[in-house]
């Protein structure tokens, strides 16, 4: 019985350690686009987000203009961007109004400028061509309307990474619902 115990502790960690990496290759534009991972030539379609699954360590991501980029990939999650695109990075607020003004942000409050307007709030610009994923919703992903908080909270924050089509977009429905 303790060896069976074990041989099943030691499936479960090994498992639970996993030596892999996968990588959100995002394509916010109208045009397909290809990367290659290593001597994987990956085409990726216009507004799509391919997945690839790969080994922890270095590797070499080869753009379209062919820029080489070798990073040691040792997170979990990465989210390539080949187009070279700046995403917005925000935080979204769920809870009572009442803590809204106290809540500890997970972004820090700055000055930016995004899409040629100056912004100040809690907001970051991710250019990157590698990025370990912090968000909670990646580009083109809808947030929820409604979240359960935890009874042992009073609030909860959700990081999102949207690109500038889609935040373009967003302004044009919003300004036709007026």
């Amino acid at each position: 019985m303790k060896k069976i115990f074990l041989l099943v502790f030691i499936s479960f960690l090994a498992l639970s350690c996993s030596n892999n990496v996968d990588l959100a290759i995002d394509n916010p534009t109208n045009l397909p686009v290809e990367v290659k991972i290593d001597t994987l030539l990956v085409e990726v379609p216009a507004k799509e987000v391919v997945w690839v699954e790969m080994g922890k360590g270095e590797h070499t991501v080869t753009l379209a203009n062919d820029s080489i980029i070798t990073h040691n990939f040792t997170e979990r999650l990465y989210m390539v961007n080949p187009t070279e695109t700046r995403y917005l990075l925000s935080e979204q607020y769920y809870g009572s109004p009442a803590f809204q003004n106290s809540y500890i942000s997970t972004l820090p409050s700055k000055k930016i400028t995004y899409l040629g307007t100056e912004i100040e709030g809690n907001y970051d610009v991710i250019s990157n061509v590698i990025t370990k994923v912090s968000w909670d919703y990646g580009p083109r992903e809808s947030l929820p309307e409604m979240v359960q908080v935890d009874s042992d909270e009073q609030y909860t924050l959700l990081l999102k990474l949207s690109d500038p089509y889609e935040l373009m977009e967003q302004i044009q429905s919003s300004r036709g619902e007026e």
